[in-house]
């Protein structure tokens, strides 16, 4: 019996500086796979692409990673459908990996895997931050993990740039196109869970990211994560995830920060801000971090969780204010149409 065929997608935007590693280690992977680029970039990332020829190159004029990834499962011929990104790199064995998971239970229609900072920014604290937060961005699997419907609120998701479906999985269930930002991942897998299909994380599935190395970019995401979780709660109401940080952000500090400010005028938010400090510093030292880094992801967690409140808050109001203009207009053109004659 021959093996499935494997086709690995890859939705690219401006990724001029790190798309030759990865094609260089897409050319040397033990499988021989189709690998399709879907490209939105406006800068030399296709012409970089061009050089190898054993990819096929997907131009599309609207930007968007979820409708690059879907153009690309469109064109795809694989059984088994793999993505990752243009600021990835693979290891030798990571399709031979995807592939041996598959073989174990033809019950699984999706694998996950983790995302590791690329060697070259390991000495970087935001870019390590990725990974060792307390709820990290690119988690890293230390052992096999079954994500269902029920333990989802408690697994971080595998992350879109290391994760791979049996097609008929994609043709039934598509990415969402109206993410983004972020969480497009955290949807799909929803949706293929909940239904009931067999969704497995792998420790054996490995890629390595080029993760931004500045503030402003990891503010950035977690802006767009705060956008993507506000659409996902809306899609999804009843799912444990999306309900936690809208109880956190809505429910818990509108009530906790007035009681503190009651309790001990004029010191109770500064209060809630160093105790919210130490807490987590006391987590990151526990989990034996140098100690530049258990000073320093603290004050990176409240900067993403802030960030990502905003986020969340600017996405519910945009949504809200759509609504009721939509409903504002319809009723003005039922009100301002001519009577019949």
């Amino acid at each position: 019996m021959s093996a499935p065929l494997i086709s690995v997608i890859v939705p690219t935007r401006n990724n001029e500086r790190t798309i030759d590693l990865l094609m260089k280690s897409l050319q040397r992977q033990g499988i021989r796979a189709e690998v399709i680029v879907v490209d939105f970039s406006v800068d030399r990332t296709p012409e970089i692409v061009m050089k190898y020829d054993f990819v096929k190159l997907i131009r599309v004029q609207h930007p968007g990673a979820n409708l690059a990834r879907n153009i690309g499962v469109k064109t795809a011929k694989g059984d088994i459908i793999v993505f990752t990104d243009g600021d990835c790199e693979v290891p030798l064995d990571w399709l031979e990996n995807i592939l041996i998971e598959y073989e174990k239970d033809p019950g699984i229609v999706c694998i996950g895997g983790s995302v590791l900072v690329s060697s070259s920014l390991r000495e970087s604290i935001v870019a390590c931050y990725y990974n060792e937060s307390l709820w990290p961005m690119m988690p890293i699997y230390r052992q096999t993990i079954e994500l269902t419907k029920d333990n989802f609120h408690k697994i971080r998701v595998p992350n879109s740039n290391n994760i791979s479906f049996r097609r008929a999985i994609l043709e039934r269930f598509p990415f969402d196109e109206e993410f983004m930002g972020g969480y497009e991942e955290v949807d799909l897998l929803w949706r293929i869970c909940s239904n009931g299909f067999r969704v497995i994380i792998s420790p054996r599935i490995i890629v390595y990211h080029h993760h931004s190395r500045n503030l402003r970019s990891l503010l950035r995401r977690a802006y767009n994560y705060g956008k993507g979780h506000a659409l996902f709660f809306l899609k999804h109401m009843k799912c444990r995830l999306a309900q936690i940080p809208i109880i956190v952000v809505f429910v818990l500090l509108p009530v906790l920060i007035p009681v503190l400010e009651f309790s001990i005028p004029n010191l109770g938010t500064s209060l809630g801000i160093l105790l919210t400090y130490f807490s987590l510093l006391l987590m990151y030292a526990r989990k034996g971090y140098c100690l530049k880094k258990v000073a320093l992801y603290p004050l990176l967690d409240m900067a993403f969780y802030t960030t990502f409140a905003v986020g969340m808050w600017t996405e519910f109001l945009k949504r809200t204010l759509v609504r009721n203009l939509r409903r504002v207009f319809y009723h003005l053109k039922k009100v301002l149409k001519p009577p019949q004659s």
